[in-house]
């Protein structure tokens, strides 16, 4: 595959578009009012006639072949237009062969709608593909470079697309929920226990601060953070990054070049994580897609599939298990997604255009609410919509004497009285809608729970309008059972999927590579001095108790120290608060430390090795003299044992 390398070529290659399908629509209500113009977030794009791109190594794909084409395009790479103007991010590749690809592509930000007020490529436009770097520097480089921009301008747009970031040294973190804890000009961290970001010296913020905040943007989804230190977001083995976010790493003192999670004594702290890794997924566009006997099938350079000699998987699950088999060598795991029967409205077949019942056409005056029956085959529910559910009724916006129901209404009457009386199916709601007013109402999709489900909806009453739920809603009435089994793999960490081999089966309805995840998000500490050892006080070897009572000398209490003593420290033993004696390289006073790893530790009454108390380390065993001390030791008596260990530990 083309990943992104200082000593290999950069890819840039071109082609036509020649389906572009709107995804999802910008829907988030902010300062920007975009929501309010339809535009579009994501775009399925269909590119054909894509040329090759002669390359003089063969460290890639082709190997020998030393070129690149279609199918070394994968996810988080980019497109542009020929002016330079459309600048999108692919967050997902559906299926490619040599020459085409189908994509979904990305305004990041909506950076290129709010510059030039339309982010949307058309039939027949010519685009290319090209990688970025690790500070997200454009990679516009090959012997296409002159022949595709139509005007010398295009690259300087292109660059200046990613120039404001690189220009301000900000940083972008993208959250699932609104982060409203911060605001601009913040000093921020990482939350210890969270995971989150936080203000600096807010309760369990890490003692590291990240920088500043200078943006926030996508209802406090997204924040720009200018860094006080360098960010590591592409680490190269991301599958080293066992920590979490709020966590340093350090030196690892026994093992040279590598880091651990584990504050050893004097180890030096490296990096703090700031996020956690975004983990990069792909599913197959098409249920119950396998493999075939004429297929090979690799995961990150293992094989996982080859159907020469191996059994044609019969099912998805099958398929599941045989890629998690290698999970520890791939990096990857395999799932299953099972959908079963589905139905959703349709505007367009409404026969008043948009998916909705009309419950009052007086403004509430008079209401005519309508009964429909639902049933998953088996079990059925009769349902009211009218104007006792205990929901708000919505004035049509261009007529407000209507008063009607949602998408989101219906689902959530529709969800209550399913699970009311045991109907295996669910309904959702999805904005924008696909009618005249799409913020408002939406699509409904119905789901059957079970595989054996399926949808029926009957009823012959009507609603203000003579609709009855189906003529209404543009639902279908009967929807029969079925299963759709999808492959899902993921990688946790963030690290690339890349799926390679032979045959039909790569490359088609979704099963192609992937790098569109994120690694775990580091903060270096480079230049960071390690912290001044000292000796801390510690309780956790207080209060103990024997695990029998002694009834002989050198009897094995089961009491052990769990750090070493700082810097050669002492340690004393107290009995009920009274201090004992114990032996310095001694084994005859009231009690003694031994390691229990000697040949000689024993259970048996015999003289065991006593310990300097300058040597006693974690883990040595308290031995207790029953005849010196005079007395015998129950689990009643309380036993502390009293020292300081290094800060390093604690």
């Amino acid at each position: 595959m083309a990943i992104y390398d200082p000593t290999t070529p950069p890819l840039f290659i071109s082609g036509n578009v020649t389906q572009v399908i709107g995804v999802d629509r910008y829907t988030h209500v902010d300062d920007t009012q975009i929501s309010f113009t339809g535009a579009y977030e994501t775009y399925e794009l269909t590119v054909t006639g894509i040329n090759y791109q002669t390359i003089g190594t063969a460290e890639t794909r082709s190997g020998v072949s030393k070129q690149y084409n279609a199918l070394d395009i994968k996810g988080g790479d980019w497109i542009t237009s020929k002016n330079g103007q459309i600048v999108l991010n692919i967050i997902n590749v559906i299926e490619k062969s040599n020459s085409s690809i189908k994509i979904i592509v990305k305004d990041i930000d909506m950076i290129v709608y709010k510059t030039f007020a339309g982010s949307e490529v058309t039939i027949n436009d010519e685009i290319a593909f090209f990688e970025v770097s690790d500070n997200k520097v454009p990679l516009l480089n090959g012997p296409d470079i002159q022949t595709f921009f139509s005007i010398p301008l295009a690259i300087d747009k292109i660059q200046s697309r990613f120039a404001a970031e690189e220009e301000s040294e900000r940083y972008r973190f993208e959250f699932d929920t609104p982060n409203n804890s911060i605001d601009k000009g913040d000093i921020v961290t990482v939350n210890k226990i969270t995971g989150t970001m936080v203000k600096y010296g807010s309760t369990n913020a890490s003692e590291i601060p990240i920088g500043v905040v200078i943006e926030k943007l996508i209802n406090n989804t997204v924040i720009y953070v200018k860094p006080f230190n360098t960010i590591v977001d592409n680490h190269t083995s991301p599958e080293l990054l066992t920590g979490i976010a709020g966590g340093i790493y350090y030196a690892h003192p026994s093992n040279p070049g590598a880091m651990s999670t584990t504050k050893y004594a004097g180890a030096l702290p490296l990096f703090l994580q700031i996020k956690n890794a975004t983990p990069t997924s792909i599913q197959s566009a098409t249920s119950n897609y396998l493999p075939t006997s004429s297929d090979v099938v690799k995961i990150n350079n293992t094989l996982i599939f080859d159907g020469s000699t191996h059994i044609v998987p019969e099912n998805i699950e099958t398929f599941v298990n045989l890629i998690n088999t290698s999970t520890s060598i791939h990096k990857v795991t395999a799932s299953e997604n099972a959908e079963y029967a589905t139905v959703s409205s349709v505007a367009a077949t409404s026969s008043v255009a948009v998916s909705t019942i009309v419950v009052s056409t007086d403004g509430g005056s008079t209401y005519n609410g309508l009964t429909a029956t639902f049933s998953d085959g088996v079990n059925s529910t009769i349902v009211n919509f009218d104007e006792n559910q205990g929901v708000s009724l919505i004035p049509y916006p261009s007529a407000t004497n209507y008063l009607t129901y949602n998408a989101a209404l219906i689902a959530a009457v529709l969800n209550t009285a399913f699970t009311n009386d045991g109907v295996n199916l669910q309904a959702s709601a999805k904005f924008p809608g696909d009618g005249p007013e799409p913020t408002v109402y939406g699509i409904l999709t119905i789901e059957a729970t079970t595989a054996g489900s399926s949808i029926n909806i009957s009823g012959i009453d009507l609603d203000g309008f003579g609709n009855t739920f189906v003529t209404g809603m543009g639902i279908a009435a009967t929807t029969a059972p079925s299963i759709n089994s999808f492959l899902i793999l993921q990688r946790a960490d963030g690290g690339d999927i890349m799926i390679t081999g032979t045959g039909t089966y790569i490359n088609n309805n979704g099963i192609t590579s992937s790098s569109i995840g994120t690694a775990p998000i580091l903060l270096m500490l480079e230049g960071a001095d390690k912290e001044q050892e000292t000796g801390v006080s510690t309780s956790v070897d207080k209060n103990q108790t024997v695990i029998a009572t002694t009834t002989h000398d050198h009897f094995v209490t089961g009491l052990d120290i769990d750090y070493t003593p700082f810097s050669d420290g002492d340690v004393i033993v107290k009995i009920n608060g009274v201090e004992i004696n114990i032996g310095d390289a001694d084994n005859t006073e009231d009690g003694y430390f031994t390691d229990p790893t000697d040949a000689g530790y024993n259970t048996e009454g015999n003289p065991m090795v006593a310990k300097p108390i300058a040597d006693i380390s974690a883990g040595d065993v308290l031995i207790w003299n029953l005849g010196n001390a005079g007395y015998q030791l129950d689990p009643t008596d309380d036993v502390d044992i009293i020292y300081q260990a290094s800060s390093y530990d604690l």
